[in-house]
């Protein structure tokens, strides 16, 4: 497959893969708030602290990230009262 096709494969794959964290916007913050999260096949395939992390276990999965969503939960803003 040349490499325009594979390129062009991977931008719709991480497209559906950013289309279904939004779709799951909600869900995925209240389970993984302050997480960094990655989503590959529209599922979520790697929850780390940090995304130093989530690239470090994929590099160790010798796995291509093109096409996978990697996103940080943020966490829930504090309200302070004075």
């Amino acid at each position: 497959m040349p490499e325009e096709e594979i390129l062009l494969k991977d931008l719709k794959t991480f497209e559906q893969n950013a289309e279904w964290f939004s779709e799951n916007y909600s869900e995925i913050l209240e389970k993984y708030e302050g997480k960094t999260v990655a989503v590959k096949d529209q599922r979520i395939v790697a929850v780390k602290a940090t995304l130093n992390e989530v690239l470090k276990e994929f590099e160790l999965r010798k796995e291509d990230i093109g096409s996978i969503y990697i996103a940080t939960i943020p966490e829930k803003a504090i309200a302070f009262i004075l």
